[in-house]
């Protein structure tokens, strides 16, 4: 089957529309097809339909061939066609004048069919031909064969038919012309096949096909007259017609790949032997000539002078190219040499016995001394100052692995510079190109202190040069390795400064970075020299303390030192700063893994930051049950307001003058499946570290408000009720607290002061720039503020002039120091007095009992609440309790009890 239009174009590449020239040579050629076409429809000629068939076939694959063969297919395709058009030229010349070998207009399409056959295929070869020497030796191998070729055609055929005084001279011309024709087509071919790829059998299937047109043509020449030609004749033409047109439909091969200056193997000893074996044509035509009785002088002479200049020319060739290759090789030569001189490392071949077999020059300039100075291997060792133990192993490991490339690397000291050498060895004694060993040789001393540096910096700080935690994990995990081989303990001392984040933002990042630097030498200082201190990051420290006696003594004299030493003042840009410190201690023994280890100093260092400042923390198994315990917290506490576990109950606000509800303040409650009821003095700090406050804050915030907003509307009489809901300190210095409520009282309808935001002075103080701009803004909207457990820790008249506030509320831990038949406490009293003289409403908290409750009314005190009053409410009781109110307008808040059951969980 032949290749389809779409198939051909897939293997020999796409191309742009053909020019015109190509176009024309399409449109004679179809034209003669289709002259092929109606002589098979016509005329009864076997050999002029079948050409025909050929002729259109070879046109429709050419007509699809693309690429570098296009023009060559094209042009083979038409002369197939001229030949198809001259059968039946033929066939209708002898049919209609009854004819038989007279000279016909057909000659004249046959003729031209060799031509333009010839055109074709030397196109074809021609492509495979890309310099012009190729292309110039590639007419001269043809001219040596056309002139071989024309001298055998003159003496078999040529010479008899021009001397044929029986024939006409246009018979004899046209009759002459024809072995002249296949002896110029055998000359293309044999170039074709000389250029051509390997696995290209175009060449191949042309060649057979102009065999088949040559043997026809002799045999029709020299068997004139003979009818019993005809039939076989006829097969060699029509054979000849369809190999030819099979030329069409071979895909061309692939181009190989060729080394650089390669002649592609188009110059060997199959052209030469042509050239070659055509010098031996003239004598052996003049040896035949003279059997017969004939003389072929002239013609003998000539070809043998053309043959002759053709060969000189073609070895002038030929020389040429030798020359060209070796300049080549030379230069390529020249290139390698240089570069191995001007090469880093150096390259040299020694025998078995290590004396060198190549020139070490280039290893004497490597190792910085003169060539003369090496004979042997032995001798560059030598003066190298390498061990010859090791390189004596390298030589025996390569001789004992023949074609093995064995690698290693000797470290010398030569003129006292210590260098590494990287060594490469090879034993290539059975390569005949080589027979010796090569020995590669690369100064590796910069690589390998580049790596060296680049080991410490991943193992080092960059800033103190302390150990990192992965040299500090690491050298912990080998101390407790040496406590089960050997007893004994280890000690790991976490360090944590206080203070470091304020030198930062008052005196910069560079003065904070003056400080580790600091504080790492006086802990170097301060420690043994066996011991390992390391910067973990930020601010924290630590120190591995290997003791074989007692070591958790020794654990806590080194954190001792460590904090005697930190109190001193360190001198940061001429300003004197002291820093303090938290310890953790952990000690361990026998297989604990040294992850382990520091997790526990990491835990104890955190029980001793929550103690306060200066303090030193032992390691307790309690700490990591906590650990745990809050690890769990927070995973139950992720999801749970989606789980819908959040609710909210509320703790009324009544007045001491009438004991009447004027508000309520809502207070946040957790129910874990898992965990059972969570206190907010647990989960609320979990919150916060977890980064979920603002989130559970902001459903607090409109649930509160839309429970406000309803309560007051329907329940007469709650016309003035008030919603107080508490704030954490990240939710004070978040960026969206105030878009958080202004949505809530939009979405709820809620008076901006119904709302009572309450705040501890913790929460004050901790950002205190940032809590007083969001207290401002929060009084923008006209909500009010009250200031929760006033008078524990951080009060003072100065945070109430930077924080303003409507409500001061007197922390439960001073109510409860009222006892019955006692005067007011001095604080609770000095509270009272301070808010009435800044015009706030004073609020206490806490209330048991009634004498708590009378004598805070004779103090004239705002308001109460507390357990005297009622617990935390559900909803629907504390709703009620607005209806039993609203229905006896002179009656007291009811009690507990008569409010309903409610978990006794204390307020946050």
């Amino acid at each position: 089957m032949f290749p389809t239009p779409r198939a051909a174009d897939r293997a020999v590449g796409s191309s742009p529309t053909p020019p015109g020239r190509s176009r024309a040579v399409v449109g004679v050629a179809g034209a003669l097809a289709a002259v092929g076409l109606l002589g098979q429809a016509s005329l009864a000629g076997t050999v002029a339909g079948t050409a025909s068939y050929f002729a259109v076939v070879a046109l429709a694959v050419a007509l699809a061939v693309s690429g570098a063969r296009r023009g060559g297919a094209r042009l083979v395709a038409l002369g197939v066609a001229l030949s198809a058009a001259g059968d039946v030229v033929w066939q209708a010349h002898h049919a209609l004048t009854g004819a038989g070998t007279a000279t016909c207009p057909a000659d004249v399409l046959w003729l031209a069919s060799y031509g333009v056959l010839a055109a074709g295929l030397w196109r074809l070869a021609h492509g495979e031909l890309t310099s012009r020497e190729q292309q110039l030796a590639g007419w001269i191998d043809a001219l040596v064969v056309l002139v071989a070729g024309l001298l055998v055609a003159w003496q078999l055929s040529i010479s008899a038919t021009v001397h044929d005084g029986s024939l006409s001279v246009l018979d004899r011309v046209v009759q002459a012309l024809y072995p002249a024709a296949d002896a110029a087509l055998i000359a293309v071919v044999v170039r074709l096949v000389a250029t051509r790829r390997r696995g290209d059998r175009a060449p191949l299937v042309a060649t057979a096909a102009c065999a088949c047109w040559l043997v026809s043509d002799l045999a029709l020449l020299l068997q004139s007259g003979n009818d019993g030609f005809g039939s076989w004749g006829d097969s060699g033409w029509l054979l000849g017609s369809l190999l030819l047109a099979a030329v069409t439909w071979v895909r061309p091969a692939a181009p190989a790949p060729a080394a650089p200056g390669a002649d592609d193997g188009r110059s060997g000893l199959g052209r030469l032997a042509v050239c070659l074996g055509a010098l031996v044509v003239p004598p052996s035509v003049d040896a035949v000539s003279h059997l017969d009785g004939h003389s072929a002088g002239l013609a003998v002479f000539v070809s043998t002078v053309l043959l002759a200049a053709l060969v000189f020319a073609r070895a002038a060739l030929l020389l040429r190219s030798e020359a060209a290759a070796r300049c080549l090789v030379r230069s390529r030569e020249q290139y390698a040499v240089k570069l191995a001189a001007w090469s880093a490392d150096a390259v040299v071949v020694v025998d078995r016995d290590r004396r060198f077999l190549s020139d070490p020059a280039p290893l004497a300039a490597l190792l910085g001394v003169e060539p003369s100075e090496l004979a042997t291997v032995h001798d560059a060792v030598r003066v190298a100052g390498a061990d010859p133990g090791r390189a004596d192993a390298f030589f025996q490991q390569v001789l004992a692995n023949r074609g093995t490339v064995v690698d290693g690397e000797l470290s010398t000291r030569h003129r006292g510079e210590d260098r590494s050498l990287g060594i490469r060895m090879v034993d290539l004694t059975d390569d005949g190109d080589v027979r010796g060993i090569v020995l590669h040789v690369t100064d590796v001393t910069s690589r390998r202190s580049a790596e060296r540096m680049l080991v410490h910096t991943s193992l080092h700080d960059g800033l103190t040069g302390l150990a990192n935690r992965t040299l500090f994990t690491d050298r912990v995990g080998q101390a407790l390795l040496r406590t089960v081989r050997g007893g004994g303990s280890a000690a790991v001392v976490t360090v944590d400064l206080d203070g470091f984040k304020a030198v930062n933002d008052t005196l910069g990042h560079d003065a904070g970075d003056f400080l580790l630097f600091e504080v790492a030498g006086r802990l170097r200082a301060a420690v043994r020299a066996d011991d390992t201190v390391a910067r973990l990051g930020g601010d924290e420290f630590a120190v591995l303390v290997e003791q074989p006696g007692d070591g958790e003594a020794q654990a806590q004299a080194t954190a001792e030192r460590l904090l005697e030493v930190l109190t001193r003042p360190i001198q940061v840009d001429g300003t004197a700063v002291t820093v303090t410190a938290a310890v953790g201690i952990a000690v361990g023994r026998g297989d604990v893994p040294a992850g382990s280890l520091i997790a526990d100093a990491d835990l104890a260092l955190q029980a001793a930051r929550a103690g306060g400042r200066g303090r030193v923390q032992r390691y307790d198994p309690g700490m990591r049950a906590a650990a745990e315990a809050a690890r769990e917290l927070e995973q139950e506490l992720r999801g749970a307001l989606e789980r819908g576990e959040f609710r909210l109950v509320y703790q009324p606000v009544v007045t001491l003058a009438d004991r009447r509800v004027t508000g309520f303040e809502a207070l946040l409650r957790w129910a874990s499946p898992r965990l059972g009821p969570v206190g907010p003095d647990r989960f609320v700090p979990a919150a916060e570290a977890a980064g979920l406050i603002g989130e559970i804050g902001a459903w607090v915030l409109r649930e509160a408000c839309a429970t406000a907003a309803a309560w007051r509307q329907a329940h007469p009489g709650a016309g003035d009720l008030t919603m107080a809901v508490n704030l954490s300190a990240a939710q004070l210095t978040s960026a969206g607290l105030v878009e958080q409520i202004s949505v809530a009282l939009a979405e709820s309808g809620l008076p901006a002061g119904a709302l009572v935001l309450e705040v501890t002075e913790t929460a004050l103080v901790r950002d205190p720039e940032h809590a007083a701009a969001s207290l401002a803004a929060l009084r923008a909207l006209g909500v009010r503020l009250a200031l929760d457990d006033f008078g524990t820790g951080y009060s003072s008249l100065a945070h109430l002039r930077q924080f303003t506030v409507d409500v001061l509320k007197i922390d439960r831990s001073f109510v409860s120091t009222m006892a019955e038949g006692e005067p007011m406490p001095a604080i609770v009293r000095g509270t009272i007095d301070l808010g009435r003289t800044l015009g706030l409403e004073v609020l206490a908290e806490g209330i048991e009992h009634e004498h708590q409750a009378r004598l805070l009314a004779e103090g004239r005190c705002d308001s109460a609440q507390g357990y005297l009053f009622a617990r935390p409410l559900e909803r629907a009781d504390a709703e009620a309790v607005l209806l039993e109110q609203a229905a006896c307008p002179d009656a007291a808040v009811p009690s507990p009890r008569a409010a309903g059951p409610v978990p006794a969980v204390t307020r946050p």
